[in-house]
């Protein structure tokens, strides 16, 4: 029988493996309003300008104009 933490790793994997299939995986990090980026959370320097399907955030760097 495998450990947890070997099943953790394969299914880790296979999530990237499988990215086209995953709906939240497609959606990360793709271009939104003004060329900004999905993420789960913008950083620090990083201001929210819109959302994202599946309640992420269109980060975009810096401080743009609203």
């Amino acid at each position: 029988m495998a450990s947890p933490f070997t099943v953790l790793v394969f299914l880790v994997f296979w999530d990237t493996g499988l990215a086209g299939l995953n709906p939240l995986s497609s959606e990360l990090y793709r271009r939104c309003y003004k060329n900004g980026t999905c993420r789960l959370e913008c950083f620090g320097s990083e201001m929210l300008v819109a959302y994202c399907m599946y309640q992420l955030e269109c980060c975009l760097k810096g401080n743009p104009d609203p």
